[in-house]
């Protein structure tokens, strides 16, 4: 058996992995990837393994499992019929697969919101996530003012109303200098 150089042990995983890419409906025949690499069977697997940190049949089931969440995103398809459409024979062995790569079962990921389509409004929109605005009591909107209940405005020294110097309530941070809402 000859001695694979780095170069061709790479060239060897992505060579498995476009193959994956392209057969990952069908059921994984190793014997015929490895006659059509040159190697046995056995060795494809350990240096597969030895390169990219998995086994082949793990890759096959991320590939699986990606087309598959892409399938159930759209909505319009049966889970059984997504799982025959990614090779899966059974939809309990699909749910299973599904549920160890994405952490959630097929049914809730079909079910999650989806964005349909982003206005062009949203443009200017900070990108998802949690986002701070810091603002100043001159950049209060009217309808959010002291008087609202729900906006605390941010006082300092004596110009403090009255309710706002009481102690904090035990367990509260309420009415503090820096607190911009209360509740």
């Amino acid at each position: 058996m000859p001695r694979l150089s780095k170069d061709q042990h790479s060239q060897l995983t992505g060579q498995v992995d476009r193959w994956l890419k392209k057969t990952y409906r069908e059921q994984l025949d190793l014997p015929a990837l490895a006659r059509e690499i040159g190697i046995t069977r056995f060795l494809l697997c350990r240096l597969y393994h030895e390169r990219s940190g998995k086994t082949i049949r793990l890759k096959q089931r991320e590939i699986r499992i990606h087309h598959a969440a892409k399938l159930l995103s759209s909505g319009s398809r049966k889970i059984s019929d997504v799982a025959r459409a990614v090779g899966y024979g059974s939809a309990s062995h699909f749910t299973k697969a599904f549920l160890e790569e994405k952490g959630v079962l097929p049914t809730v990921w079909k079910s999650r919101p989806k964005i349909v389509a982003v206005p062009e409004t949203a443009g200017s929109l900070p990108p998802p996530g949690l986002t701070f605005v810091r603002a100043t009591v001159g950049e209060v909107p009217p309808e959010l003012s002291y008087g609202s209940g729900q906006w605390l405005p941010a006082w300092s020294g004596a110009s403090q109303p009255q309710a706002a110097r009481r102690a904090p309530v035990r367990g509260r941070k309420r009415a503090l200098d820096g607190n911009a809402f209360a509740d």
